[in-house]
Order: C-alpha cells, then sequence, then structure tokens
C-alpha cells in the first residue's frame, strides 16, 4: 500500500529568489525551450534529491509530472519537496512494492490519461518483469535514470518488454567519468566520516577493474590520499593501471588486504567466495545491486542484512560483519563541477521523454542519435563558456 503524500505549493520557481539567483539547470531551460514535449505525462520513480526537484520543476513547464513515487526509508527531510507543489508523491509502505506502486498508478493514469504515459526510474526497476508489466498497463516507455558509475547490463542481460531509452554508452557517456568519479570519491568520504568515524586517507582502497569510470574513482580516491590498489582481468588494463603508479595485485591479495572495495559492477555481494576474502568491518562500494528490492529479514544472497540507514546497509556473513554502500549521488562535491554534469545529462534525459512521446518505438534498449547528442552539448557550450 502507498501513502501519498501532500504537497503544499504550486510548482513554480520562488519570485524572490529568481531575482537574485540564476536559475538552476539553465542549458535544460534552453534544450526545453528548443525542443519542447508537448502531450506526454512522466512519471517519476526512486529517491528525490534536491537536483530531481529541480530537474522535474523545470520539466513542469512543458509536460505532466503526474507522480513521484519514492523509495521508502529515504530521509527526505533535507529535499524541498515542497516545491514539487501538487504533483502526486507516493511512498510504498515496504520496498519491495516499489515496482507494484508504479505499475498500478500507470494503470490508472493510461485509463484516464489522453496523452502517452513514460516513466523514468532506476534500472532494477526495468527487468524483464516489471518492462511487460508496465508494457501491459500500456505505458509509452520508460527511461532509465543511470547511478554513478552503473551501466545498463550489470550482472544479467536484460530484454526490456517495451522501448527503454537509455544515456549509457552515449555519445555524452564519457563526458561523465571524471566528474562522476570525483563526485564518488567525495561522497564516500562523507559517508565513511559520517557513519563509520573513518576517513580514506587511512584506508586500503581496492578498485575491482579499470576501465574508463574505474580510473577516474581511483584518481580521485588517490587525490583525497587513499592507498589504492587495483587489479583487472584485461592485461592491456592492468599495464595502464601499472604506468599510472597504482599497486596493482591479484584478486585475492586486494580483497584480503582492502578496508574499502570498490566494486561498480556490483558483482561482489553474490560472490560467497570472494566475500570470505574481506576482513571484518570491510566497507564495499557496491552499484547495480539493490538490497532495497529484499525483504528486510532476507538474506541478499550470501549477506544477512542486520540493519539499514541512509544508504549503509550492515550486514553480517557468516560470523563477520561488513558494510554495504549504495547510490553514491554526487550530493557532497562542487557545485561547479557536478552541477554543470547534472545540467548535461538531465538535458540528455529529456530529450529521451521527448523521444519516446513524440512516436512509438519498438521494445529494448534506445539511445539518443550522435546528432542529438550535438545539439545538447552545442547548447549547454554555449550556456556554460566564458570568453577567454
Amino acid at each position: 500500500m502507498a501513502r501519498a503524500n501532500p504537497a503544499s505549493t504550486r510548482l513554480s520557481a520562488n519570485p524572490g529568489a529568481a531575482a537574485t539567483r540564476q536559475p538552476r539547470l539553465p542549458a535544460l531551460r534552453k534544450v526545453v525551450e528548443a525542443f519542447p514535449a508537448d502531450g506526454v505525462c512522466l512519471v517519476v520513480t526512486g529517491e528525490v534529491g534536491p537536483g530531481t526537484v529541480a530537474y522535474l520543476r523545470v520539466l513542469a513547464d512543458v509536460l505532466d509530472v503526474s507522480a513521484v513515487i519514492t523509495t521508502p526509508g529515504h530521509d527526505q527531510s533535507a529535499v524541498p519537496t515542497a516545491h514539487l507543489g501538487d504533483v502526486l508523491m507516493l511512498t510504498p509502505d515496504h520496498p519491495r512494492d516499489l515496482l507494484r506502486t508504479a505499475v498500478e498508478y500507470t494503470g490508472r493514469l493510461t485509463r484516464r490519461a489522453a496523452a502517452p504515459v513514460v516513466i523514468q526510474g532506476p534500472g532494477h526497476l526495468l527487468s524483464e518483469e516489471g518492462s511487460g508489466l508496465l508494457a501491459e498497463q500500456g505505458a509509452r516507455g520508460a527511461v532509465w535514470s543511470a547511478q554513478c558509475g552503473v551501466g545498463w547490463q550489470t550482472v544479467e542481460p536484460v530484454q526490456p518488454r517495451l522501448p527503454v531509452f537509455t544515456t549509457t554508452g552515449s555519445a555524452l557517456d564519457s563526458l561523465a567519468h571524471t566528474p562522476v568519479g570525483y563526485a564518488i570519491a567525495q561522497t564516500l568520504e562523507v559517508r565513511l566520516r559520517r557513519d563509520l568515524a573513518r576517513s580514506l586517507s587511512d584506508c586500503a582502497v581496492a578498485v575491482l577493474g579499470f576501465g574508463e569510470r574505474h580510473t577516474a574513482v581511483a584518481a580521485a580516491l588517490r587525490a583525497l590520499g587513499a592507498d589504492v590498489g587495483v587489479c583487472d582481468p584485461d592485461p592491456i588494463s592492468t599495464c595502464a593501471a601499472v604506468l599510472a603508479g597504482y599497486r596493482v595485485v591479484d584478486r585475492a591479495t586486494l580483497l584480503g588486504g582492502a578496508d574499502v572495495v570498490i566494486d561498480l559492477s556490483g558483482d561482489l555481494p553474490a560472490d560467497t567466495a570472494a566475500l570470505g576474502l574481506l576482513k571484518p568491518e570491510t566497507v564495499v562500494l557496491t552499484e547495480g545491486f539493490h538490497p532495497s528490492d529484499q525483504d528486510q529479514d532476507s538474506g541478499l544472497g550470501a549477506l544477512i542484512r542486520v540493519e539499514q540507514y541512509e544508504g549503509t546497509t550492515v550486514c553480517r556473513f557468516e560470523d563477520q560483519p561488513l558494510y554495504l554502500m549504495t547510490g553514491l549521488a554526487p550530493s557532497h562535491v562542487d557545485e561547479r563541477i557536478v552541477g554543470r554534469l547534472h545540467d548535461l545529462l538531465c538535458c540528455e534525459l529529456y530529450l529521451c521523454i521527448r523521444e519516446l512521446a513524440h512516436r512509438p518505438h519498438p521494445s529494448g534498449v534506445h539511445q539518443l542519435s550522435p546528432g542529438q547528442c550535438e545539439e545538447i552539448a552545442w547548447i549547454w557550450c554555449d550556456t556554460y563558456r566564458r570568453p577567454a
């Protein structure tokens, strides 16, 4: 059962603040003006942060933001949801009910709305089962809103049963690597200090892999003082790590000596043999793995949840405690860097919504064309570049 959260104000900017401060997401505002998407109902699912609120306030000028379905247990005390005005806010009673709530609301909306209905949500919501249920309820399609470091296919290939647009692998994707790496490292440092009274400068950190995103994260971790070790099964990536000056050892040795493990693929929590190599109280930063999908008292594969708070899950593996951290959004970093990146990614998400609204697409995974990405890039550059 979902709870509807009342809203107190209309979805509009504060006139007094607008006179003294530049509006948020200026590039998105220009893209919306250049490429209007009239006649579409948008349903957004997942955690709601300040960036999401700013994004939806801009979109509300050109389309119907019908509902926001939030993650239960997510601390929204610092999020200005009042600025979402009369947008319906739904919060399921349990994490496992997020998909069911989205499906039921989508069905009601498609039956009463003449406009096409598009869902925006995290990738784990759009499994084959989830996408099939949304398709049965008449959804036009979905936009997968990526998390830091997460690819579209993380553990098993997904064949969605409705059209899904994703920004992963697009022509703009490579621009995000360095800012996202910086964001992950900075937010990890904040969480370690706040939740565990630790600091990266005192930690041996294992980075599993040395692809583009891993490289950016490793560099940001090293800049914060961490002792970074790397392993990658690919010999060329291993060479790149050695040339970059990282400590490179075999996977078992790296895991056994780590205080923090960076697992951007989300494979580690399900790998019993690898978990057995970890020291007690190791912190595992993992993406593409969603403990909120499980029952509160159930096992997470080989892990048993003990408690969960603000993105950190305290687990037990056999007789030793471990800490899982997920969902490291860029919330504790320099706004000049991540704010501009967020603006760029919001432009891409918006054009994905517009593509689904304008014409039907076959089921499966889709991306914007290189030409559309170039249009976004030119508008973004025109917004942010400064005279020499």
